[in-house]
């Protein structure tokens, strides 16, 4: 079968022919249909995690996947051949090694749910990481109805879902932008925009005097970087280590469970959810959407056809 893989660090990932994987006890054994790009994949072809998790080359990449299960290990209840699914494998598994741009893939059965009927493949495939990461930094600041939050790094793959998620709380979405990304947030559920170049807590303040009550912070490394426009007690979390530390800051990632995918598949089968592939390419063009996404600004998710 095919995958794309990294066959050691300083190389360039290639489509190669593998050995298909058999499940196990607890597996389901899933041909892939659709994936995702996620910023994780460009990190673990430039290494910025060696020193932190062991890796085991050849590495295959990918974390999204939309399939159908091809076949079912032992001690796996409630789905059958035939069955579609999506889900992600998380990046440390507990080492890098796993993927899910492969034609065939092993996934656990905390790591798939049942595909919604109404949610086609592309876009089912375009979930899994990015929208688990938005619940977890929705849920951690407890919004609630007619609170104000910053959404900063809105309009990327778990922004859009971010802004979803805080709309179906009752919250009002503030979001830095550019003018060309105002009728895709609107859309999403984002009340009021700000310039995202020049200085974003000046601008929210000039709107909100006392602050917003709480930062979803999707794109900064340094903590602090938009506490200026928190008001005070209010709630930071960040998807990238960024929210400091002490009460109401939190540190969020997107990590695989059944309650997270089935909670997922709900969102989507209710609409709550909805998903944007901006762009979609081939899996011989998975080294390409990788170059994209750190190229380009994205309205939601690339996307990646395997079949």
């Amino acid at each position: 079968m095919k995958a794309v893989v990294l066959e050691a660090f300083g190389t360039q990932p290639a489509v190669r022919d593998v050995p298909a994987p058999s499940p196990g006890p607890g597996e389901l054994l899933v041909r892939v249909q659709t994936s995702s790009f996620n910023p994780m994949d460009g990190g673990i072809v430039s290494g910025m995690m060696k020193d932190v998790v062991e890796h085991r080359f050849p590495v295959t990449l990918g974390r999204d996947f939309a399939g159908i299960v091809e076949a079912v290990g032992g001690d796996v209840e409630g789905v059958s051949v035939g069955d579609e699914v999506f889900g992600f494998i998380p990046g440390m598994h507990p080492i890098i090694h796993d993927g899910a741009w492969a034609e065939l893939i092993v996934v656990g059965q905390t790591e798939f749910a049942h595909k919604p009927a109404s949610t086609d493949m592309a876009s089912a495939g375009a979930v899994g990481l990015a929208a688990a990461t938005a619940v977890a930094g929705i849920d951690a600041l407890e919004l609630s109805s007619g609170e104000t939050v910053l959404i900063v790094g809105a309009t990327g793959g778990v922004g859009s879902f971010a802004v979803q998620l805080a709309d179906a709380a009752g919250a009002i979405v503030i979001a830095p932008a550019r003018p060309e990304d105002e009728e895709y947030l609107r859309r999403l559920g984002v009340g009021e925009l700000v310039p995202r170049n020049g200085d974003v807590a000046a601008a929210v303040l000039a709107r909100h005097a006392s602050g917003v009550d709480a930062v979803l912070d999707l794109v900064s490394f340094t903590p602090g970087s938009y506490d200026g426009a928190l008001k005070a007690g209010g709630r930071v979390a960040s998807s990238l280590r960024a929210a400091g530390e002490g009460s109401g800051r939190t540190n969020v990632a997107g990590l695989p469970s059944c309650e997270t995918l089935r909670r997922l598949a709900d969102l989507l089968k209710d609409g709550t959810l909805t998903v944007h592939v901006q762009k979609s390419y081939q899996l011989q063009e998975a080294l390409q959407g990788m170059r994209d996404l750190g190229a380009t600004h994205k309205h939601g998710k690339l996307g990646l056809f395997l079949q």
